[in-house]
């Protein structure tokens, strides 16, 4: 009898501690700004997750690849923030990562800056950019993930995106044969959206345009992605989409103009 006690009392508190990380990655996952940064988190299985950050977010210079993420507990998380080719420190150090350290503090994150091998700190708070947002459900695992040491191709920039009323910017990040990065347009926090698990084979681009929390609206129950694919012509991409798992129902086309230099 006490040794099925202390077995019941033992998967209580595991399942108590899994229910605590799972409701901090919840509460992570999504759209959130402090000053002229955006940061967008996306979860992943295993109270691990990822994202970008960016600010102005239509400058590939200031669009950053978040990584290492992982959900200590219910008020901590840490990540890295992988600055290769800009950043505040670049000209001094250049390509640098800095570890973050998120505490939840009231109805925000305390982010605790440090660059990799020194020793200052900084801090700053963010905040949801859809007040009340609850969070997200952790999707599947990332499909992929480009090499920490790979170049950028001589594609990777800005892509406008042609014929449209208001201007979409993309901004793709292409490191050997994985695409990631951002689209928005206007490029408020509410209105930029995560690219990832995307491929390039020298022809054809492939991506996901996630819409999380953002923009606002009463569907904030999960996470919708738009899978975009291209062929690449000199400087033009021609796209068709449609939304993930409904390759049965009516997508879209777009072109994309770039890279904008």
């Amino acid at each position: 009898m006490r040794t099925d006690m202390m077995r019941g009392l033992l998967v209580a508190a595991v399942l108590t501690m899994a229910a605590h990380a799972a409701s901090a990655a919840d509460r992570l996952s999504g759209a959130w700004s402090v000053d002229a940064q955006t940061f967008i988190f996306k979860a992943q299985p295993d109270n691990r997750f990822w994202g970008v950050v960016c600010g102005p977010c239509d400058d590939p210079s200031a669009i950053f690849r978040i990584e290492d993420g992982k959900v200590i507990d219910d008020e901590h998380a840490t990540f890295s923030i992988a600055y290769d080719v800009g950043g505040p420190l670049f000209k001094k150090y250049g390509a640098y990562r800095e570890h973050v350290t998120a505490t939840w503090s009231g109805d925000g994150w305390v982010l605790a800056h440090q660059r990799a091998g020194g020793t200052e700190k900084t801090t700053g708070a963010i905040r949801r950019v859809v007040p009340g947002y609850e969070g997200l459900p952790a999707p599947k695992p990332a499909i992929t993930t480009p090499a920490p040491d790979a170049k950028p191709s001589p594609i990777e920039g800005r892509w406008i995106a042609a014929g449209r009323n208001a201007q979409q910017n993309f901004t793709l990040k292409i490191r050997g044969n994985s695409v990631w990065g951002v689209i928005c347009g206007p490029c408020r926090p509410e209105g930029v959206f995560l690219l990832d698990d995307g491929s390039f084979d020298g022809e054809t681009v492939t991506f996901y345009i996630n819409h999380m929390d953002t923009p606002p609206s009463a569907r904030t129950f999960g996470i919708n992605r738009n899978h975009m694919r291209g062929k690449l012509v000199g400087n033009v991409m021609k796209f068709t989409w449609v939304r993930e798992e409904a390759d049965d129902q009516p997508g879209g086309e777009m072109t994309l103009i770039g890279p904008i230099r």
